[in-house]
């Protein structure tokens, strides 16, 4: 017998309702995770799925609020069991915990829609200004992009305009400085629905990275419930429904497979 099957020899079929799981997130992600300006309810993407997956598990979900940054410790500490924040799923990051991928995200371009000079395809954007947020690796990611389509095709280079962050790169493309803005794929059709069309999407995303629901790294046993409970999910519709609900763009859906080594369903796992 593996040591897989002795690790879920151990754990009961189903899970009580009574017993919480704990899911941490931090509302600073939209349309991810955020709070409704209205109520400052918790609310997003993943607030629906960590809520739909530990009842798809048998278990009652309790949502842990927390910064970014502790996500990883307080899961190391057992202070949640899995969170959701759409952190990138790195070969670094799993030294420490697992991960189960649930969408992928890349960057993309967004221009301003009352602007007629704007770039109509990405190529245009050769020898023009774009803005990206000096804070995270989007500088460099447009570089490169720059450095396959414009350059290599014998065009001129992008010229980088690096923001303070994303809302300042979009106050920039609204005053005219910049033409273009690199933006998160995940974030982009949202932020073009929230601001009431001010801005268009231009070309497709690119540089996609899985993001993964983080896990104890030890719990084979949750991560296999965790995996086959995503995929009921995305078999049954429900994952298709909150891709449309919170505007994500069709490029995030990923199919999740339930784990070679992992047994097969429980009746809690089942429709």
């Amino acid at each position: 017998m593996t040591l897989l099957a002795l690790v879920l020899a151990r754990v009961p079929a189903c899970a009580s309702d009574a017993t919480p799981v704990t899911v941490g997130l931090y509302p600073s992600y939209p349309p991810l995770d955020m709070r409704d300006p209205r109520t400052d309810e918790l609310q997003g993407f993943d607030v629906d799925l960590g809520q739909m997956l530990a009842r798809r598990m048998g278990r009652t979900p309790r949502i842990v609020e927390t910064s970014f940054a502790q996500l990883i410790p307080s899961l190391l500490t057992g202070r949640i069991a899995m969170f959701f924040n759409g952190m990138m799923d790195t070969p670094a990051r799993r030294n420490s915990i697992a991960f189960v991928d649930y969408l992928q995200s890349g960057l993309q371009f967004i221009i301003l829609a009352s602007d007629d000079h704007a770039p109509r395809t990405p190529a245009d954007l050769c020898g023009r200004m774009v803005g990206a947020s000096r804070i995270t690796s989007e500088p460099a990611s447009l570089i490169a992009w720059s450095d396959q389509n414009c350059v290599r095709e014998h065009r001129p280079p992008v010229r980088l305009f690096a923001t303070e962050n994303s809302a300042d790169a979009r106050l920039q493309l609204r005053e005219g400085r910049v033409v273009a803005v690199l933006q998160d794929s995940l974030t982009a059709p949202w932020t073009a629905h929230a601001t009431g069309g001010l801005f268009l999407l231009l070309g497709d995303p690119f540089d996609m990275t899985p993001l993964g629901i983080g896990l104890p790294k030890d719990d084979v046993a949750l991560a296999c419930r965790t995996a086959t409970a995503l995929a009921a999910l995305q078999t049954d519709g429900t994952y298709a429904a909150l891709i449309r609900k919170w505007q994500l763009p069709p490029s995030s859906a990923i199919t999740t497979a339930r784990p070679k080594d992992c047994p097969l369903p429980t009746d809690c796992d089942r429709p």
